[in-house]
């Protein structure tokens, strides 16, 4: 199934990253980059990788883990539950944010891979737990949907 809402989410990132760009001095992955509160932490985020991955990747880097996942295969889309406090979506989309800024930085690390990422603010401390333990079993990165791509979680 072809995501049927892919322009109202482009349309609704590209708004985020207007309103809540940060610029946390380059230092992207460090200890410095994490938001201080959740009102400093984006709702949207994405996930990249240069790698030739599927949703089915995510789900299988998870399966070391207390997370419970779900996983619908056929939107390719996957709810990461995050304990008693909510839960982390992920959805696959084309790797192509039609922005020209937003497609250079994707042309530049070479996404071959995009997940759009939603959680409230509230649970980042578990959210950021499971981005760090993607990250850690099969690369990639997680950045806020911002202007600058930022706070970032992961290699680069």
């Amino acid at each position: 199934m072809k995501n049927n809402n892919k322009k109202n989410r482009i349309g609704k990132k590209q708004a985020n990253r207007k309103q809540t760009g940060t610029n946390n001095g380059g230092n992207h992955g460090s200890r410095q980059d994490f938001p201080a509160s959740a009102a400093d932490v984006p709702a949207d985020w994405f996930y990249m990788s240069d790698g030739d991955i599927t949703a089915a990747t995510l789900k299988e880097a998870l399966a070391d883990t207390v997370y419970k996942v779900e996983f619908w295969e056929d939107a390719q889309v996957l709810e990461i539950a995050l304990g008693e406090s909510g839960c982390l979506d992920v959805e696959v989309i084309e790797p192509r944010l039609e922005e020209k800024e937003a497609d250079a930085f994707l042309e530049k690390h070479q996404v071959k891979f995009l997940c759009y990422i939603t959680f409230k603010p509230e649970n980042y401390e578990a959210a950021r737990s499971v981005m760090e333990h993607i990250c850690g079993r099969i690369g990639g990165f997680f950045c806020g949907d911002t202007e600058d791509f930022t706070p970032l979680i992961g290699r680069q």
